[in-house]
């Protein structure tokens, strides 16, 4: 390959994958350089920006948050990275448009940039949109060098909803409802169960996918709602609703789930208006919208992962080499794909 150039993945007009070159990316003082080992699809936000649903400013755009990769050069101003490191979430493009591509966010890619975001500000920096997704996720992290490329591959997706199910509070001896069996329900089950729930039960529309969420570690799993709604009332309700599907519905179907006081907490937003009739809901409760916190959580996940406490098996479910991307992607669609990592180089 060129030098001058790297490889790179875009939707070229909707609902279609074909490989680009792309200069080679320039970092400014404040970023450094990287080599891609691999990316993840997000089997949500990579569907939306590539069929135009959500994030996609136009055509072509770049996508691919979950990239992971070596830093093999930093810019002047850079502490936080040094050669050699490895982290996650690159973009081969900064999200924005560079002229010829849009990008949100360009994980899929041979090379890509990541920045320092704390000496930027502590430089007296503003955000801008260069700097947009750094702060709002936090995205740009060093992880452990000698982890297996599974294990890297899943520490981006898990620190992202690992943060997010903290931000409900204390999960010990308390009874859960997780709404959705998507990859987002499965990893809110398994870590509700890690964080001390007593109880943990699902909700899904297949009993195929509720079935994987009882291998997250759900206590019970149900496809349907006079069933759960039957037991809640039967047991006392709930503590806390995890509303995973994006359901616009969410206050309908989340809130009777709840015992009086109990909280539902919104990760997955739709793009409808939400509705909210108060009859038969519970008195006193709470309505959090929770959010992706990758920072805040990547200690904890990495720490499950290096001691086998996270079953990469269980969710790792399908890997394609670089040149079958499109492919990969028509996996996903279908259904066929828990998490697939696309590796980008070998080590």
């Amino acid at each position: 390959m060129n030098k001058k150039v790297i490889e790179a993945y875009a939707a070229t007009r909707k609902g279609v994958i074909e490989k680009i070159t792309l200069p080679f990316p320039e970092i400014n003082e404040y970023e450094a350089l990287v080599e891609n080992e691999g990316c993840v699809f997000c089997n949500t936000t990579d569907k939306m920006v590539i069929e135009n649903l959500f994030a996609t400013p136009d055509y072509p755009v770049l996508f691919g948050h979950e990239s992971f990769g070596k830093i093999i050069a930093v810019g002047s101003r850079v502490k936080k990275y040094k050669v050699g490191d490895r982290v996650i979430c690159s973009n081969a493009v900064v999200k924005g448009y560079n002229g010829t591509y849009y990008s949100t966010w360009g994980g899929f890619a041979t090379h890509g940039v990541v920045g320092d975001l704390e000496a930027y500000l502590g430089d007296g920096g503003k955000l801008d949109a260069r700097n947009a997704y750094r702060g709002r996720y936090a995205a740009n992290q060093i992880i452990p060098a000698d982890f297996s490329v599974e294990k890297a591959a899943l520490v981006f997706p898990l620190a992202e909803t690992a943060g997010a199910i903290r931000q409900a509070g204390n999960l010990q001896r308390k009874r859960i409802v997780v709404i959705g069996t998507g990859v987002v329900g499965y990893f809110f089950t398994y870590f509700a169960k890690i964080f001390g729930a007593d109880e943990v039960i699902c909700l899904g529309r297949r009993q195929s996918r509720v079935d994987v969420a009882l291998q997250c570690g759900a206590d019970k799993g149900f496809t349907d709602t006079d069933s759960i709604s039957e037991y809640l009332r039967k047991s006392g309700g709930a503590d806390i609703v995890f509303e995973c599907s994006g359901n616009w519905q969410v206050f309908e179907n989340g809130l009777p789930y709840l015992r009086e006081g109990g909280m539902l907490a919104v990760y997955a937003v739709p793009h409808q208006p939400y509705t909210m009739h108060l009859r038969g809901f519970p008195e006193n409760f709470v309505c959090k919208r929770i959010s992706p916190d990758v920072k805040g959580a990547l200690d904890t996940v990495c720490t499950l992962l290096r001691e086998d406490k996270i079953q990469t098996d269980l969710f790792l479910t399908h890997k394609w080499d670089f040149d079958c991307v499109p492919e990969a992607y028509e996996a996903v669609k279908r259904g066929d794909v828990i998490k697939g990592l696309v590796i980008i180089k070998n080590r």
